[in-house]
């Protein structure tokens, strides 16, 4: 089964936009041939990240201790659908603390 996992980040200035964007290519070497990282977008309320993947948990297990170095993880809401179907579920954070703006 293939499912979009979305990472997605509070809308970055222009400046640290740049940032993000280089953080795909850290997510591509992380995660080697296990799920494809397929592009970002931006928004006014946030930066997506876009990864398709059979196992949305176990791709975002393997990308958080990149996150947590990089001082993202408490920032980052990660969620995923099904890419037949239109529903996100949220998978970080554990307490579904902060909302998720389906892309």
């Amino acid at each position: 089964m293939e499912y979009q996992l979305v990472l997605q980040f509070p809308a970055p200035s222009e400046h640290e936009q740049d940032t993000f964007i280089a953080l795909e290519d850290d997510f591509v070497e992380q995660l080697e041939d296990s799920a494809d990282v397929e592009g970002h977008d931006a928004v006014d309320s946030a930066f997506n990240v876009f990864i398709t993947t059979g196992s949305p948990t176990r791709t975002f297990e393997r990308l958080r201790p990149l996150l947590d170095t990089r001082a993202l993880l408490d920032s980052v809401t990660a969620a995923y659908r099904h890419v037949d179907e239109e529903d996100y579920k949220v998978i970080w954070p554990k307490d579904e603390s902060r909302p998720f703006l389906a892309p």
